[in-house]
């Protein structure tokens, strides 16, 4: 049965001006109430910063710039960039709450200087704060900004340690001014003083739509040191010389292979950017379109290591074992197209930025019609801290909105040696609270990606263990050998979960083992093996499931956009396993809160994301909504919702956008959706209620919201200050019981989703997709019939007035 289209309640607004946004105001009483005072402090830190400047000599040729560090307590006073632009700085990075980075033209700071003077002279008139009280409230201090904080955190290590020895490959970030040309000038600049300072530029990198501008280097120690004080450059990082991915020994012999189905021609073709692909392999031949590589680096897009043809293996065909097992082999939903970037150690290339390498590969797919991508592969050296956006991940969700395309990515994989406070008897059982607790097993580049859906790794169906063998995690729990979230500005990340295998624990001691029994069944394209199958894990293997099933979105909505493929696998997904046990000293909201930073939402199903049937009606829509504004949709309530029986029955409510992002930004995407559902209200009523929430920065709107009785409001899971971080949402709710009528007309709920500009261009329209499961028990009455009846086919159309 196929899904149901939604249009959204069309109203034509009277006399109303739409809505405002509210100037925000530190909360909790001033931070500094003494403005004199406080003001003068910041004055001794302009005055060193503006004289360290005007003594500072070029470095490398380089002339110096006015690079500044504001410090700040978080607050929101100091969040708005035009108040930065105001006072004569412009914003190069605000990734972090405690600190933005600007530059100045100026090197006296006149206009900075001059706002601060008005401040320090305190209020005027009858006014209660000081001038611009606001914005420097929020300053702790203003200092210039040196080479402690352009080093990074591994090639800081390595210089501490003495090891930095000869000549070395660095990855080198420089500001981003704002616009290209510029960018073009100082990218000119510092590669000229490379090459004058016997260094080497290897390759250069700049996307002006997401801010990002970069240089890989060779240099000596000697001309690291005077990069380090270069005003140019951001940072300075070590290329750590692999990628991730999962590769480990053990063969499966499964004798000669024929006569495997293959895939329609028609069937949609998926792209993999890893390591290249055996097109011949015979579980992958016939559905392989092309293997290519774009590199100088490669001759062939040929798989000289074997890690992209196991991932391409399980993209088209699955999981092996159960269908070795079947002795049937299912028809692959679709084909593949490889770009090869990772060589025979699966690292990529040292001659090139590995952003270039990938924008190139992720382009040729697009040109080829491609419309979802895998990328099995990860960065070691940027495990992500919560902070600002990693660069490859900006990257992609720059592309990804660009292209219209849906990527796939692993979290990356971990082993308990970086995670585990204490090996014990009962670590099949205990190690996941140290894992989804730990720092050191967060996500890594580029798996904190916005737009992408990223996938982590989950314990999967093991067989039979060796004697003396047991199994760590539990089938659905998150794999020992999988990293966790949660991503940029606390967006649930992973979103997803798929198999990834898992590890052994000999009984009666803490050893840990990898025995083929734990593994998945993949394609062996190993250069040196003769078997056709082996054995592997990894979150490697975790991400091409979820590409798989984009793929069969895809084959039967060809011209669904990426976000509504993304939100269809969304809805599909079964509540995660709940795998920290009860009586371990976490809150329901803790015990919540970590589950997702290991499994996100759950784990994703093929069926359920494309199809309905007769207890599980699927509706979606796609639409384009303008800034600070609101959608309202009709959702008819099913019968079997009031029916008497104690049963279960629910609804699930995914929510997908594109929006613009920003790399070094703490406000990373340009705007925020979110979704509410409610009933008992008047569409006119609901509508209102959203818009003046909007109009008054939450006010008495909101919290009548918030007051609303559970009859009248659905409280999803998690709740919408958990998803609304995301621009990949989920929420649930299920009934136990049966629902109580509210009146006599039709039973409906009204869902609205709602779109706040951060800094998109006023007038802009934010495109989105909406997908939602209605859901009952076996012992219930069939749903999907009565939905479509029900479901209006034209948009409805009313007035609103203020």
């Amino acid at each position: 049965m196929e899904p149901i289209r939604l249009d959204h309640i069309e109203f034509e607004r009277v006399d109303y001006e739409g809505p405002r946004r509210k100037v925000q105001r530190p909360t909790g009483g001033p931070r500094h109430p003494n403005s004199d005072l406080h003001g003068e402090e910041l004055f001794d830190n302009v005055r060193f910063v503006i004289e360290g400047a005007r003594d500072k000599e070029p470095v490398l040729g380089i002339d110096p710039r006015l690079i500044l560090v504001v410090e700040t307590g978080g607050t929101p006073g100091v969040e708005d960039e035009r108040d930065w632009n105001k006072s004569g700085l412009r914003v190069v990075d605000s990734s972090t709450r405690k600190k933005v980075i600007a530059f100045s033209d100026d090197p006296q700071l006149t206009k900075f200087v001059e706002r601060l003077t008005a401040y320090k002279n305190g209020p005027e008139g009858k006014q209660k704060n000081a001038p611009y009280f606001a914005f420097f409230d929020g300053i702790d201090r203003v200092r210039p900004y040196g080479r402690g904080d352009r080093i990074g955190r591994t090639l800081a290590r390595l210089v501490d340690e003495g090891l930095f020895g000869d000549a070395r490959v660095l990855d080198v970030e420089l500001w981003y001014p704002g616009d290209a040309e510029k960018a073009a000038h100082w990218i000119s600049e510092v590669t000229a003083a490379v090459e004058a300072h016997e260094g080497s530029v290897v390759d250069s990198f700049v996307n002006p739509s997401a801010g990002i501008s970069l240089l890989r280097i060779e240099a000596d120690f000697v001309l690291l040191d005077q990069l380090l004080d270069v005003d140019l450059v951001a940072s300075v990082e070590l290329v750590a010389g692999r990628s991730q991915v999962n590769q480990t020994a053990g063969e499966f012999s499964a004798g000669e292979l024929k006569d495997l189905p293959v895939p329609d021609e028609t069937a949609p073709v998926v792209g993999i950017i890893d390591s290249g692909v055996l097109s011949e392999h015979p579980l992958l031949r016939g559905c392989v379109s092309d293997s290519v590589t774009l590199s100088r680096s490669f001759t062939d897009g040929i798989d000289r290591n074997g890690h992209g043809t196991a991932v391409a293996c399980v993209l088209v065909r699955g999981h092996l074992e159960s269908q070795i097992e079947a002795g049937e082999w299912d028809v692959p939903i679709c084909r593949v197209l490889s770009v090869r970037v990772l060589d025979e150690n699966n690292e990529l290339p040292g001659d090139r930025l590995a952003a270039h390498e990938i924008e190139e590969a992720v382009r040729y797919l697009a040109a080829q019609g491609v419309r979802v991508i895998n990328l099995s592969l990860g960065d070691l050296s940027t495990v992500f801290d919560g902070d600002r956006a990693p660069l490859l991940a900006a990257l992609l969700d720059d592309l990804a909105r660009e292209l219209n395309l849906v990527f796939t990515i692993p979290t990356g994989t971990a082993y308990p040696a970086d995670y585990a406070a204490v090996y014990d008897e009962s670590f099949d059982r205990s190690y996941v609270s140290d894992l989804v607790s730990s720092e050191a097993a967060r996500i890594i580049d580029p798996a904190p990606s916005m737009l992408s859906l990223t996938v982590g790794g989950s314990v999967s169906e093991g067989r039979v263990l060796p004697l003396g063998m047991r199994l760590v995690g539990r089938p659905g729990w998150p794999s020992p050998i999988s990293r966790v979230g949660e991503g940029i500005g606390g967006a649930v990340k992973p979103e997803l979960t798929a198999p990834a295998g898992s590890l052994a624990q000999v009984v009666g001691s803490w050893g840990l083992r990898e025995i083929d029994e734990a593994k998945l069944v993949v394609a062996d394209g190993r250069p040196d093996s003769t078997g056709l199958m082996t054995y592997d894990l990894g979150s490697s293997y975790a991400a091409p499931v979820v590409a798989r099933i984009g793929a069969a979105v895809e084959s039967v909505m060809p011209t669904a956009s990426a976000n509504l493929i993304r939100a269809l696998i969304l809805q599909s997904c079964e509540s995660p396993t709940n795998f920290l046990q009860y009586g371990n000293g976490y809150t329901d909201g803790e015990r919540e809160r970590l589950v997702r930073r290991a499994v996100g939402y759950g784990s994703p199903s093929a069926d359920m994301s494309l199809t309905s049937e007769p207890r599980a009606a699927v509706l979606f829509a796609e639409d384009a909504i303008e800034m600070d504004d609101v959608h309202l949709y009709t959702l008819p309530i099913p019968e079997s919702f009031f029916e008497g029986r104690r049963a279960r029955r629910g609804v699930t409510v995914s929510l997908t956008y594109d929006p613009p992002v920003r790399a070094r930004r703490l406000d990373y995407v340009g705007s925020r959706m979110d979704f509410e559902m409610v009933r008992g209200l008047s569409a006119s009523e609901a509508v209102r209620l959203f818009l003046d929430a909007k109009v008054s920065g939450g006010g008495e709107a909101a919290l009548r919201l918030s007051q609303m009785s559970p009859r009248n409001r659905i409280k999803f899971n998690p709740s919408k200050t958990v998803r609304a971080q995301g621009v990949n949402q989920l929420g649930r709710y299920e009934w136990k019981q049966s629902l109580t009528r509210m009146g006599d007309g039709p039973q409906e709920f009204l869902l609205a989703v709602q779109n706040t500009r951060r800094w998109s261009p006023a007038g802009s329209r934010q495109p989105y997709a909406l997908a939602v499961r209605f859901w009952v028990e076996d012992r219930l009455p069939p749903v999907y019939a009565e939905i479509r009846s029900r479901v209006p086919r034209v948009r409805q159309r009313g007035r609103i007035r203020p």
